[in-house]
């Protein structure tokens, strides 16, 4: 069994120095949970057996052009290849995440020297938060936003605000792509605003690359994204009866969910959200009956002002039912 065990890992650490243009043998070590002396001696049986392994700064790799077998992949295909490998990440169950890694493994380990290095550049110029449903809107411009970013080629799009006033033509330095709460966005410097902005992809309405290109230098996507993410950031505490707290469980990651801990009959809930805090308070009326908020105040007092806005607004109501009853 342990001979099984080993040739089963010598035939991964193969797939995956096939699809690195670098692997570092740390990362080989705590994939495996083996020690250094267990992977030197498992990349020297593959040297063995005829599979030309070099030592290059920052790790290992199979000279450039040894492959079995060889295989053709077009330039959409390895970017659809990373798209999955980013959205499979979020998947929940763990025996489908990592026999699907090992697929993708496979896969890559016949992409070229040049098409390694393009996933290489690609990876941190998409994001995708949290659960990821195979309905979401994925639109056929990722893929131009994407070689935009790592081209540093400009992009013109024709973008309808949120409002939805009248689309304007922007001119744009595309950063990154982020997927979040069932929306996808591009993150770009904009010229027009002159600083850095979320567009909502679903509101661009046309896009453009252009034959310009950008000489600035801008923060990765993930940087950018925290950043925003702190800016906007709302942290709220509630609690929730026990008995009715997985009610909440279904939409409260829309609103930053963080942890929750137990207090008695209670379940006390922690929540960094980045919407305004008026679709927070909105939504928890739901489980006014159940719950309340405890910071910050400035919250729970707009609950209660919705409260009796609507109190007022119901007795209001049942007035004049009431007195065109009596007519």
């Amino acid at each position: 069994m342990e001979n099984i065990k080993k040739f089963e890992r010598i035939v991964h650490i193969f797939f995956l120095l096939q699809s690195r243009s670098v692997l570092p043998l740390e990362e080989l070590m705590n994939k495996f949970q083996v020690t250094k002396r267990t992977i030197y001696r498992d990349l020297n049986m593959l040297e063995r057996v005829g599979i030309p392994v070099v030592h290059r700064p920052g790790g290992y790799s199979i000279v450039d052009g040894f492959r079995l077998p060889p295989a053709r992949f077009t330039e959409d295909e390895v970017l659809s290849v990373m798209i999955a490998e980013k959205i499979m990440r979020n998947q929940e169950i763990e025996s489908v995440r990592k026999n699907f890694e090992q697929v993708l493994t496979k896969i890559k380990s016949s992409f070229h020297g040049y098409q390694k290095n393009e996933i290489l550049h690609l990876q941190d110029k998409l994001i995708i938060k949290g659960k990821f449903d195979v309905k979401d809107y994925v639109p056929n411009i990722i893929d131009n936003l994407l070689k935009g970013s790592v081209e540093k080629k400009l992009i013109e799009i024709l973008y309808r605000n949120a409002e939805g006033d009248k689309p304007n033509l922007r001119t744009v330095e595309p950063i990154g792509v982020f997927n979040e709460t069932g929306n996808w966005y591009l993150l770009a410097y904009c010229h027009f605003r002159c600083d850095y902005r979320n567009f909502r992809l679903d509101r661009i309405q046309k896009l453009a690359v252009l034959e310009k290109y950008s000489d600035k230098k801008h923060p990765s996507v993930k940087e950018l994204n925290e950043f925003f993410y702190s800016r906007y950031l709302t942290e709220i505490t509630i609690n929730v009866d026990k008995r009715y707290a997985h009610f909440l469980s279904f939409e409260r990651d829309n609103f930053g969910y963080v942890k929750e801990t137990e207090s008695g009959e209670t379940i006390i809930m922690h929540f960094n959200c980045k919407s305004n805090p008026t679709s927070f308070v909105r939504w928890f009326l739901r489980f006014i009956d159940v719950g309340e908020i405890i910071e910050p105040i400035h919250l729970k007092e707009e609950l209660f002002a919705i409260l009796e806005a609507g109190t007022e607004r119901m007795n209001k109501k049942h007035i004049s039912i009431s007195q065109s009853e009596s007519l």
